[in-house]
C-alpha cells in the first residue's frame, strides 16, 4: 500500500486514478469489447511483422542482455522475460513498422497510436492471471485515458503526444494487478513525471527513437506501477504544481472524468493499410491509383500536386525539412513526398518499399522532385478527421490524371470491419507463422471476453513462437534469463 500524502483535496492524478478504477468490465457494451478484440489482434500482428527490422533486433538484443525474471510472454521468442522487459520489447515491435492503429481527437486532429500500450495490459494480466474480459476492459480504459489527455494537450506544440502514455499505461496495469486508488495515483505520478518527450523524436532527421519512444515510456510505466505497489510515492500534484505538467495540458476540465460513452476513444480508432504515418494513408492510396492510371509510366508525369487537408499539424509535417528529403527509414515513412513518389513508381506500398534505402533511388527521387505538397482547406470539410488527399498529375503532353481518396482503407466511422482486420493480420504475419497458428491466435483473441484467464491468448502466442522457431529460426531470439531464484 502506498504511503498517504497530504494535499488540499484530490488533484487531477487522483481523480484520473479514481475514474480508471471505477469503470466496470461488465458495464462495457459488447460493441466496444468487440472493437477492443480487433485492435488487440491488429496489434499482435504488427508485432510479429516487425521481428526482422534492424530496430527490432536492437531492442531484442537489449532485453536479452539485461535479463530478468521469466514472468511474461514476448512476441517471437520461446523464452519469457521480466514484465518491464516484455513491455519494452513488445511495445517496440508493435510500433516499429508504423503499421499499428491510430485515433483522431474529437476535433479531428492527429491523436496518436493508443495500441502502443496494449502490451502493458498483456504483461500485467499475465502477472496477475486476470480474466480476458478484464484485459479488454483495461484496454478500453487505457485508450480513454490516452485520448482524453491527448485532447487536453492542445497548444503544447513542442511536446510529443506520447507523454499521455505515462498515465494510460499505469491505468491499464494497475487495474489488472488489483491495485487500489492510492497506489494507482502514485504509479501515474511516478510514470507521468518521466513521460514528457520533445517533438524532435519525429521531426527533423528522424531516428529510430521514433519507434521506441513510447515503448520506453510504457516500460517505465510498468516499472513505476510495480514501485507504487511496493510503497513508492509520486508527485500527486503533478498537474497543479507550478513546476509540474499543467501548462502542457491547458484543456483539462471535468470531461477528463466523464462517464465512458458509447462513442469512446477506442471506437474512434482506425487500422492502417500501409506502413507509414496515419496522415499518409490517403496519399499512398491515391498514389497507387495514379500508377494504375498511367500504366506505371511515371516518366510521363511532368508536374504532380498532392493536396491534403489544412491543419496546423499537417502544415508542420509538410514543412519539416527532414521529411521533405528523408535520409532514414523512420523519416521515409513520415515523408509525404516519398510516400507519394514510391506509390506512383512501384504501384505497391509495403515493407519492400523501404528496402535498400529506396528513398535514395534515382527514379523515386526524380518523382519527388516533380511534386509539390499543398494544404487545401476544402478537403477538411469534405471528409473531416480522415486526412483526405487529392493528387493531380499532369503529363508532358498536357493530360491530367486525378486520384482522390477521402477515407483511406482501414478508416472507420462506425467501428472496425472484422474481415478487414483479420485479413490484414493474416497478410502481415503469413511469412512468420503457419496458417494453423495464425488461426489459433485469431480464435483466442476473438474469444477473449469469455476467457477465464489471459493465458488463453498468451498460450497461443507461445505456441506460435515455437512454430516460428521451426519456420524462421533467425526470427526466434533467445532471451536467456540471467535471473535465478535466491540470487542476492
Amino acid at each position: 500500500m502506498a504511503r498517504k500524502q497530504t494535499l488540499q483535496g484530490p488533484g487531477t492524478v487522483e481523480k484520473l486514478a479514481d475514474w480508471s478504477l471505477a469503470v466496470r468490465a461488465d458495464d462495457i457494451p459488447d460493441a466496444i469489447l468487440h472493437q477492443a478484440k480487433l485492435l488487440l489482434l491488429d496489434t499482435i500482428g504488427c508485432g510479429y511483422a516487425a521481428l526482422d527490422e534492424q530496430a527490432s533486433r536492437a531492442v531484442i538484443a537489449t532485453v536479452a542482455e539485461t535479463g530478468g525474471a521469466p514472468q511474461c510472454t514476448v512476441i517471437g521468442s520461446t523464452d519469457k522475460t521480466s514484465a518491464p522487459g516484455a513491455v519494452l520489447l513488445n511495445c517496440a515491435l508493435v510500433r516499429i513498422l508504423d503499421l499499428n492503429d491510430y485515433v483522431n481527437t474529437k476535433a479531428g486532429q492527429i491523436g496518436g497510436h493508443p495500441s502502443d500500450n496494449i502490451p502493458v495490459a498483456l504483461a500485467a494480466a499475465e502477472l496477475s492471471g486476470a480474466s480476458g474480459r478484464e484485459v479488454l476492459a483495461a484496454v478500453v480504459v487505457g485508450y480513454e485515458v490516452y485520448g482524453r489527455l491527448k485532447e487536453a494537450m492542445r497548444g503544447a506544440a513542442d511536446w510529443d503526444g506520447i507523454m499521455v502514455s505515462g498515465f494510460a499505461a499505469p491505468a491499464m496495469a494497475a487495474r489488472l494487478m488489483g491495485l487500489d486508488r492510492a497506489t494507482l495515483a502514485n504509479a501515474m505520478a511516478l510514470s507521468g513525471a518521466r513521460s514528457p518527450t520533445p517533438l524532435v523524436v519525429r521531426h527533423g532527421a528522424i531516428s529510430a527513437a521514433k519507434s521506441v519512444a513510447n515503448a520506453l515510456i510504457a516500460q517505465n510505466a510498468m516499472q513505476a506501477t510495480i514501485l507504487a505497489k511496493h510503497g513508492m510515492t509520486g508527485p500527486l500534484d503533478l498537474f497543479e504544481n507550478p513546476h509540474g505538467l499543467g501548462a502542457l495540458f491547458p484543456g483539462l476540465d471535468e470531461s477528463l472524468t466523464a462517464p465512458l460513452a458509447s462513442d469512446c476513444h477506442l471506437m474512434g480508432c482506425h487500422i492502417k493499410a500501409y506502413p507509414c504515418l496515419a496522415t499518409g494513408q490517403s496519399i499512398v492510396h491515391a498514389g497507387l491509383d495514379i500508377h494504375r492510371q498511367v500504366g506505371g509510366d511515371v516518366g510521363r508525369l511532368h508536374h504532380i500536386t498532392v493536396a491534403i487537408a489544412d491543419t496546423p499539424s499537417l502544415r508542420r509535417q509538410t514543412d519539416d525539412p527532414g521529411r521533405i528529403g528523408p535520409t532514414s527509414r523512420e523519416a521515409a515513412d513520415h515523408s509525404f513526398n516519398f510516400l507519394a513518389a514510391a506509390a506512383m513508381v512501384d504501384g505497391a506500398f509495403g515493407l519492400a518499399q523501404f528496402d535498400n534505402e529506396r528513398w535514395n533511388d534515382t527514379t523515386v527521387r526524380g518523382v519527388m522532385g516533380r511534386l509539390e505538397i499543398v494544404c487545401d482547406p476544402a478537403l477538411n470539410a469534405r471528409s473531416p478527421g480522415s486526412f483526405p488527399c487529392a493528387i493531380r498529375a499532369k503529363t508532358t503532353d498536357g493530360t491530367d490524371y486525378v486520384a482522390e481518396v477521402l477515407d483511406p482503407p482501414g478508416f472507420s466511422r462506425r467501428g472496425l470491419d472484422a474481415a478487414a482486420v483479420t485479413g490484414k493480420f493474416h497478410a502481415i504475419t503469413s511469412s512468420r507463422l503457419p496458417p494453423a497458428e495464425r488461426e489459433r491466435i485469431v480464435a483466442s483473441v476473438m474469444a477473449l471476453d469469455r476467457a477465464v484467464s489471459v493465458a488463453d491468448v498468451t498460450a497461443t502466442l507461445a505456441a506460435a513462437n515455437t512454430a516460428l522457431r521451426k519456420l524462421r529460426p533467425e526470427l526466434n531470439p533467445a532471451l536467456k534469463c540471467q535471473y535465478h531464484e535466491g540470487t542476492p
